[in-house]
């Protein structure tokens, strides 16, 4: 966990739980968008009725990634750009905390982002902004550089100025973990890089007999959600989502010391004999899209009287950003995870995302 400075109490922001329901043949696709924009992706759960084969879909989806020793300049150098930035997608995250480290990503829309203290900002002679969730005022930076700009060639006093910080400051290799994909498909591609390593996504199956699982059709047939009651169902759902994949007890309807725990699963609810498979690694928001959409598909034409299905992803704790340019932070626990609810016989999705205190995303 990421050691950070206590802040007195108006300096931190509330976790928030940002409820969206959508459409899944609306223009604004908000589903999608939701998915695609939120870059940094490292575990992806599904939970869905064993007549779903969710196992075979998940596994020919996720592809590989890769480790990679880089330097900087390295992710500067023309010939770089032009193999791996420009025609395709790019994922590049190094290791390190958010709140104490200087950390280095690329967030696969070609734009190199670094998050830095002060002295490395004030040593880079590169020009940023302040971070908008530091420890204390002035204490963190921020530098984008586009590396699809006209700009990002040797012959330019920018480039010359980026290469001669990465080559006196920040010169020392650092192990990214990469995801280089198509950028139509979110299929995973060759990262052709001396010494890098090709990894697979660990993948984790249980199965869950008698669950008891939240009926949908209020949540999602909701006009007004604004309501107390609607807005209580939605909690509700979204802890349910929680403890299954925990893989806890309570989601059959164990109970627990009420001492120690009081949850039941809400009525309505509906009995289902659940399989939940889980994917972790590096995970590309295409290919979680693609994922989405099929699950969409497969969930709308199962019987009315079945459960439906929950897409769970969950971001790497320490990325710079959250969804699209969010400036993210980890504070307690650098949590910036989503969930979509997709119903049977149903054309809409209940979507719900959360982050911590440090991330700006609303």
């Amino acid at each position: 966990m990421s050691s950070h400075v206590p802040l007195p109490r108006e300096r931190h922001s509330k976790s928030k739980l940002l409820v969206t329901l959508s459409s899944l043949g609306s223009k604004k696709k908000e589903h999608i968008k939701c998915i695609t924009s939120h870059p940094f992706n490292y575990r992806c759960t599904i939970i869905a009725p064993n007549s779903l084969d969710i196992g075979q879909l998940m596994k020919a989806h996720m592809g590989c990634y890769y480790r990679a020793t880089l330097k900087l300049s390295d992710l500067i150098d023309p010939a770089f750009i032009a193999a791996f930035v420009k025609n395709n997608t790019l994922l590049a995250l190094s290791p390190g905390r958010i709140d104490t480290d200087d950390v280095f990503a690329i967030d696969g829309n070609g734009t190199l982002i670094l998050n830095v203290c002060k002295d490395t900002y004030e040593s880079l002679g590169i020009v940023g902004t302040q971070a908008k969730i530091p420890l204390e005022r002035g204490s963190r930076f921020v530098i984008k550089i586009d590396l699809k700009a006209a700009c990002m060639v040797p012959e330019k006093k920018y480039y010359q100025r980026i290469k001669a910080g990465f080559d006196t400051v920040l010169n020392e290799g650092i192990e990214f973990l990469i995801g280089f994909y198509d950028s139509e498909t979110g299929g995973s591609l060759n990262f052709d890089v001396p010494g890098a390593t090709q990894c697979l996504p660990t993948v984790e199956e249980h199965m869950v007999a008698e669950a008891l699982v939240p009926q949908l059709s209020e949540l999602l047939a909701a006009k007004d959600k604004a309501e107390e009651d609607w807005i209580e169902r939605a909690q509700e759902v979204f802890e349910w989502v929680g403890l299954a994949t925990l893989g806890s007890s309570l989601v059959v309807g164990t109970r627990a010391d009420p001492e120690v725990c009081e949850y039941v699963v809400s009525e309505p609810y509906t009995r289902a004999n659940l399989h939940v498979v889980s994917v972790s690694g590096m995970l590309s928001p295409m290919a979680i899209s693609a994922v989405a959409h099929k699950l969409a598909t497969q969930a709308s034409t199962q019987d009315a009287a079945e459960c439906g299905a929950f897409l769970c992803v969950w971001g790497h704790e320490d990325a710079p950003v959250s969804w699209t340019s969010s400036e993210h932070g980890y504070l307690t626990s650098g949590e910036h995870m989503y969930v979509e609810v997709f119903a049977p016989q149903s054309d809409r999705c209940a979507i719900f995302q959360a982050c911590g205190p440090w991330d700006t995303h609303s």
